[in-house]
């Protein structure tokens, strides 16, 4: 007696469908480009220095352009200046601070060309390069974000269909993609840039450690007070109640101080150093009453009397000619009023 073969039942089929697997597949793909586009991994640390390097250069030229410009305008203040001296026989106090000024501000505007000179490529911190990558991640994140607002936008005023199609569209791509990845690469640096910044090596720049920025604590004010302590003290030897603001101002400037002062601003700049000033007459001065410094002022702000340093107190010893109780008159370091 013969039986009929066991007939087997097919097992039945497991894991994902090979069309949702190829759609799944290729969607991992796409994101992946599209994080490593927005990232700004597409550009090397090569293009990001040159483009640093190149911003900078157009930078130094628009500075020394506008260095040029400014010292060209000073020296015609000058020489405007100086004609005006020649035909009236001298000039006011305004204007010699004036001059003083120009003279000054040219004097620093060609020295700051000088200073500049020719451009040389800097040496970059890593960190500058990748603040760099940072901002143009930020800007095509912000791009990345504007087809799904478009969408979401075009259904909500428009239609649904809108959003249907772009989930179909967005499935297709997926689909179409299927298990071939992106190869995720760097894009050449451009020739015009390569052009523009021929000092730039190919590598990287080395980490270099930031030097500390000095802050200022304000020592200028002590340094103003002891110059205006000084001009007052010897003003005092030579018999007058004070200096002017104006003659004060203009001995600061011929050291090079407070060019961008006028005798309009510098009153303010005294106070706030700690100075007083008040209306001054003196008879020989041109006009005789003028914002000033008192002495008496002065020593009730100081707390003590101004005093002259030891190198500037006259020498009644070496003066022969001098009377009991006179001092010989020192040379005042500012114009006398």
């Amino acid at each position: 007696m013969s039986t009929a073969p066991d007939t087997q039942q097919p097992a039945p089929r497991t894991g994902t469908p090979p069309t949702l697997a190829r759609t799944g597949a290729g969607a991992g793909h796409i994101a992946v480009a599209l994080a490593h586009w927005a990232g700004g991994h597409t550009i090397g640390p090569e293009e990001i220095t040159r483009r640093i390097v190149k911003a900078r250069a157009e930078a130094h030229a628009a500075a020394v352009a506008e260095h040029a410009r400014q010292a060209r305008a000073a020296h015609k203040r000058g020489r405007r200046l100086r004609q005006r001296a020649e035909l009236n026989g001298g000039l006011v106090p305004a204007d010699q601070t004036a001059l003083v000024a120009a003279d000054q501000e040219a004097q620093r505007h060609d020295a700051a060309i000088s200073a500049l000179a020719e451009f040389t490529a800097p040496v970059l911190d890593p960190g500058q390069i990748r603040h760099r990558r940072h901002r143009t991640a930020a800007v095509r994140c912000l791009v990345l974000t504007l087809p799904p607002t478009a969408v979401v936008a075009g259904s909500w005023m428009w239609s649904g269909s809108v959003f249907l199609f772009s989930v179909v569209g967005a499935v297709g791509a997926c689909l179409a993609r299927g298990d071939r990845p992106f190869e995720l690469t760097v894009r050449p640096v451009p020739a015009e840039l390569i052009a523009a910044t021929p000092h730039v090596l190919a590598d990287a720049p080395a980490e270099v450690v930031p030097k500390p920025v000095a802050v200022d604590a304000g020592a200028w004010r002590e340094e103003l007070r002891l110059y205006v302590e000084q001009l007052v003290a010897l003003a005092d030897l030579d018999g007058r109640t004070g200096v002017h603001v104006a003659d004060i101002l203009v001995a600061l400037q011929r050291d090079g101080r407070f060019i961008g002062a006028t005798t309009k601003t510098f009153p303010s700049t005294l106070r706030d150093a700690g100075v007083p000033t008040d209306v001054v007459k003196l008879k020989s001065a041109v006009p005789p009453s003028a914002l000033g410094v008192r002495y008496d002022r002065l020593a009730a702000a100081l707390g003590h009397q101004p005093r002259l340093p030891a190198h500037l107190v006259p020498d009644i010893t070496a003066d022969d000619e001098a009377g009991p109780g006179e001092y010989p008159s020192p040379a005042p370091r500012a114009a006398a009023g």
